[in-house]
């Protein structure tokens, strides 16, 4: 046995590792994080999905940028398109949750990891020319310790190699959550409580706005709008998880 064999296995005796969502021993496992079945269980949102609200699709469901899906048709997003990674339930779930309200922030190396070895990621976001998280009230910001958005851009900053904007755009009203929120309070919820300090940064840029979870669109879209009004040609939206949202 190697040095550093013997020297993992001191580690794993005084600091055992467990699954972040089964709580399964990893001590005999390669994994840090989650067990191998647990990663092979996460929900990705494959090639077939509305490119216009994010949701999963059927095999025979199509959806165009201009008419959407079922599930979004007829509701109007400011935003141009958006890419969802994955289903906001099982592994996903647990680990958002650990990582924003159980503030155990170096889930978010798992959470980039996720993100980054999605088929989808490079080919969708290679064009864009400036990175733009999702902001939170100042407030919530310091209370938690960090903004999860703009946690989530460095990890795609690193691949991309492209510019985050992180205070430019700015959450003006300390917002409720809007979890249990009817989709029209939502709205009025997030109603101007965006604010773009110097539009010029943003003018003909093609933007991508980053969140980790998105139900309804409405709070992306809300910021999309204020993007557009700086001048941004274009706002795609990327999120980490979609989740169901049934009222």
């Amino acid at each position: 046995m190697a040095l550093s064999d013997y020297f993992h296995a001191l580690l794993d005796l005084f600091y055992p590792r467990y699954c972040l969502h089964c709580n399964a021993h990893l001590n005999d496992s390669q994994e840090i994080y989650l067990c191998p079945y647990c990663k092979k269980t996460i929900s990705f949102i494959q090639n077939n999905h509305c490119v216009r609200c994010g949701t999963a699709l059927g095999p025979h469901i199509t959806s165009t940028t201009q008419e959407g899906c079922p599930a979004c048709k007829g509701k109007h997003f400011y935003f141009d398109t958006i890419t969802s990674i994955t289903c906001y339930d099982g592994v996903t779930k647990t680990l958002i949750h650990k990582f924003k309200y159980a503030k155990q922030k170096f889930v978010i190396s798992v959470l980039n990891n996720i993100v980054t070895r999605h088929a989808r990621f490079e080919e969708t976001l290679s064009g864009v020319d400036v990175i733009v998280p999702v902001p939170l009230f100042w407030l919530k910001k310091l209370h938690r310790g960090f903004n999860q958005s703009e946690l989530l851009s460095r990890g795609i900053q690193r691949h991309l190699l492209k510019p985050i904007s992180r205070d430019n755009l700015r959450r003006i009203k300390n917002t409720v959550s809007q979890t249990q929120l009817s989709r029209a309070q939502r709205q009025t919820n997030v109603h101007n409580a965006f604010f773009v300090k110097n539009p010029s940064l943003f003018k003909d840029k093609k933007i991508l706005l980053v969140d980790d979870v998105l139900t309804t669109g409405v709070t992306v879209s809300e910021c999309s709008k204020k993007l557009k009004e700086s001048g941004a040609e274009s706002v795609h939206v990327f999120v980490l998880a979609k989740a169901e949202y049934n009222t």
